[in-house]
């Protein structure tokens, strides 16, 4: 049994950037653009500009935070779409073994999901050489209820309240397996702009970038849950692979999340294939 799970674990799957756009636009973000009826779906740079001015969430604004952009038409099609698709699937890693895996920051909730989800793979025999951690200074409490709860912990024991802190108080109490229990860990943190905005992923890589030796020419493993896999494999791939690093970003399956939020890493996905090129 453990040898036809293996199997199935390194089945060659494209469900990151390459979901969206493949050499061109994938069926799935073809139909995305007919059901929001947007138009210029076969240029990239005309597809990376339509999708930016409907779909990216108001400036300023969360995930977390709900906003509507559909009809209740194109609700019902495009959640319809987007469940049987590789947006909303669990990505597994193609390896048996990455130099390193990269758990990514997020809230609280879709962070706990991240390193379950890291265990389950070591579980199933997959192995690592170091474990980075990515987070912010993000202030826990300007979060979602789940981030609150984690700041009242924290605070508790006298921790400063942010998403970094978060994220390693979560992976020490996380029930590991031996494989995973003895691996030096690494936490990469960047803080807010200048203007307050909070650091963003790329801000994060910049960052990691300051000891990109310890990677380069390495096999990274990026931890992240669906819808976000396709939007986050393109950002690293465009930040990484000059320095000949080997990626692959894998996660859970979606969860419960909003079509607008999609439809946002979607347009996010689309611009960094597009800086990439």
């Amino acid at each position: 049994m453990k040898k036809l799970l293996l199997a199935v674990l390194f089945l060659p799957t494209i469900f990151a950037c390459e979901a969206i756009w493949n050499n061109g636009p994938t069926q799935l973000l073809r139909d995305i653009f007919s059901i929001t009826k947007t138009e210029g779906v076969d240029d990239l740079s005309t597809a990376t500009k339509q999708s930016n001015s409907r779909w990216l969430r108001p400036k300023g604004s969360e995930l977390w935070e709900i906003y509507s952009i559909l009809d209740d038409s194109q609700r019902t099609k495009l959640t319809k779409k987007i469940k049987q698709s590789a947006l909303a699937k669990a990505k597994m890693p193609t390896k048996k073994h990455y130099d390193v895996v990269v758990v990514l920051g997020a809230t609280t909730g879709q962070v706990k999901t991240r390193i379950d989800f890291l265990v389950r793979l070591a579980e199933r025999g997959i192995t690592f050489d170091k474990v980075y951690l990515f987070g912010s200074t993000r202030d826990l409490n300007t979060g979602p209820e789940l981030d609150r709860q984690m700041a009242a912990i924290l605070k508790a024991q006298n921790i400063n309240a942010t998403e970094m802190a978060m994220l390693e108080y979560l992976w020490q109490q996380a029930v590991k397996p031996e494989s995973l229990q003895a691996l030096p860990v690494v936490s990469f943190q960047s803080g807010q702009h200048p203007d307050g905005t909070r650091a963003n992923m790329v801000d994060i890589l910049k960052v990691m970038i300051n000891s990109i030796d310890n990677i380069k020419g390495k096999n990274v493993l990026f931890i992240s849950n669906n819808p976000h896999i396709c939007f986050q494999d393109a950002v690293v791939k465009r930040v990484l692979s000059p320095y000949g690093v080997f990626i692959e970003t894998v996660g859970d399956a979606m969860s419960k999340e909003s079509m607008e939020n999609v439809l946002d890493m979607t347009a996010r996905c689309l611009t960094n294939i597009q800086q990439r090129e």
